[in-house]
């Protein structure tokens, strides 16, 4: 895999006191795949094309950024796509549902009950003998393939820049354990620290050894479970009033579900002194098609000049 081209930007802002902030823009990375998912699902389209599969499968939910960049990477590759979507058929679609669907992907609605099962093994045995033809992605594309390619990604940002920390927004824990295991593969001494977007977090601590454990595994990581604003999707005022915020000051919009959490999250524990001293890199993920989930926010920041979904 060629990694795409790294834009850093320096971040100055009043209330870092002594840390130094910089934020990797993945969400600038052009194409079909870009932000994380272009460490993380791009290996995995790309595996599932060399192995001759014509479909790739996976599961999200009605804003999924991953089933909207699993529908346009596999349109651009040639391949069909199909996502498991956690709701009911005939519910009206969500703009990224109907943005994957426009890219040719086949809609399967799961009930609740059904979608909680999307990890046990009997579940995705049946699922596979319906679909046979199909290449399967775990939700999120977190598997060894996916944390494969974010650990390319930590090698080059051990090897180009010199931080002290890399922080990112965690959700499956893929990203984490990738770009920790690249960190301490290139010999850098950065620590990795995954910001949970959900609520309870605290299972990541085990998903990220569990994906290591196929790869390599390495001690330089944490992950902070105390800025997940409510839980998964959860918008408070708060977070909504940082984004807007940050846009002001740095014309960078973020969205609410990942990279808007972990520089809320990060931004707080700085104040709180937890970064004294230090550099910090922090990872934009991408996924600012989300943003249309919370259209009062999208309309503040539009009406300040953010037009990245026109």
């Amino acid at each position: 895999m060629n990694s795409p081209p790294l834009t850093l930007h320096l971040v100055s802002d009043e209330r870092l006191g002594n840390v130094t902030l910089s934020l990797c823009r993945l969400d600038l990375i052009a194409g079909p795949v870009g932000g994380n998912k272009c460490f993380k699902l791009l290996p995995n389209l790309q595996q599932a094309r060399a192995l001759g599969y014509r479909k790739v499968a996976s599961f999200g939910g009605a804003w999924s950024n991953h089933l909207d960049a699993l529908a346009r990477g596999g349109a651009a590759l040639g391949l069909g796509t199909l996502g498991f979507v956690r709701g009911d058929d005939g519910q009206a679609l969500t703009p990224m549902l109907r943005d994957a669907k426009e890219c040719g992907m086949e809609l399967v609605f799961l009930s609740r009950a059904d979608y909680r099962l999307r990890g046990d093994e009997q579940f995705l045995k049946f699922l596979a003998e319906q679909y046979p033809d199909a290449y399967w992605i775990p939700e999120g594309g977190s598997n060894a393939t996916g944390v494969s390619g974010c650990i390319e990604l930590g090698r080059e940002l051990a090897a180009e820049h010199a931080f002290d920390c890399v922080a990112l927004p965690c959700g499956t824990g893929g990203t984490l354990a990738g770009v920790a295991r690249g960190l301490e593969e290139a010999g850098g001494a950065a620590q990795a620290v995954g910001y949970s977007v959900l609520k309870p977090g605290d299972f990541l601590r085990e998903a990220v050894g569990e994906f290591q454990a196929a790869c390599g595994a390495s001690d330089n990581w944490s992950v902070v479970t105390a800025h997940h604003g409510g839980g998964y999707a959860r918008c408070p005022q708060g977070l909504a009033d940082f984004i807007e915020d940050f846009y002001r000051r740095h014309g960078i919009a973020l969205d609410p579900v990942y990279s808007g959490k972990l520089m809320w999250g990060l931004f707080r524990d700085i104040e709180a002194g937890a970064y004294s001293g230090k550099s910090v890199l922090a990872l934009h993920t991408g996924g600012l098609q989300g943003l249309r989930g919370y259209p009062a926010l999208l309309a503040n920041l539009t009406e300040m000049g953010f037009q990245g979904l026109q």
